[in-house]
């Protein structure tokens, strides 16, 4: 698969990450009932969330990076900025930092960052084929040797046991084996 100068940029920023240390982590969701607005992150699968729209890491550094969905390289993939406003308003942010799936990173370095570039083929309304090559998901590695799997991804329904990509949502875990599982990682 060949990759593009905006590819290897994102790869670049994606490095960036490496080194930082997590203090603090956010879900930013849509809010769905404004009335009583509910965490709505939560799946049938222990360890295993579902954010519609982004996740924010506050590191040690003063740095703000924010992992969400994103339509740079196709409709769906995963978006990475660092210190840059968000582009979602009206949305809630929930801190998870305390919950089980993130506080063994809570204090823990960044090591390392892996991208799993996906390419598609589309047919246009014109009858021309285009190839899309985009970040589907992310694996990111931690100073104690543990691993957050992060992809552009979601459940059908509350009952699905399998994942669907190109999603505007995001789907997360610590756990690889339920990440093949449930299709969010191949």
């Amino acid at each position: 698969m060949k990759l593009t100068q905006d590819h290897i940029n994102f790869e670049k920023l994606s490095q960036q990450l490496v080194g930082l240390t997590i203090n603090d982590v956010e879900y930013s969701e849509i809010i769905y009932d404004p009335s009583n607005p509910n965490p709505s992150f939560s799946t049938q699968f222990t360890n295993l969330d579902s954010v519609d729209f982004s996740i924010f890491f506050h590191t040690k550094e003063n740095k703000l990076i924010e992992i969400y969905w994103d339509d740079k390289f196709f409709q769906f993939g995963i978006g990475i900025k660092i210190n840059s406003p968000s582009d979602f308003s009206g949305n809630i942010k929930w801190n998870v930092s305390e919950y089980d799936l993130w506080k063994k990173f809570i204090g823990e370095i960044i090591t390392g960052i892996d991208i799993t570039w996906e390419s598609i083929t589309v047919e246009t309304n014109t009858n021309k084929v285009e190839k899309f090559v985009y970040p589907q998901d992310l694996k990111i590695t931690f100073s104690n040797n543990k691993n957050i799997f992060i992809s552009a991804s979601e459940f059908k329904n509350q009952d699905a046991k399998e994942v669907y990509g190109m999603s505007d949502n995001l789907i997360v875990t610590d756990n690889e084996e339920l990440a093949r599982r449930v299709k969010m990682l191949i």
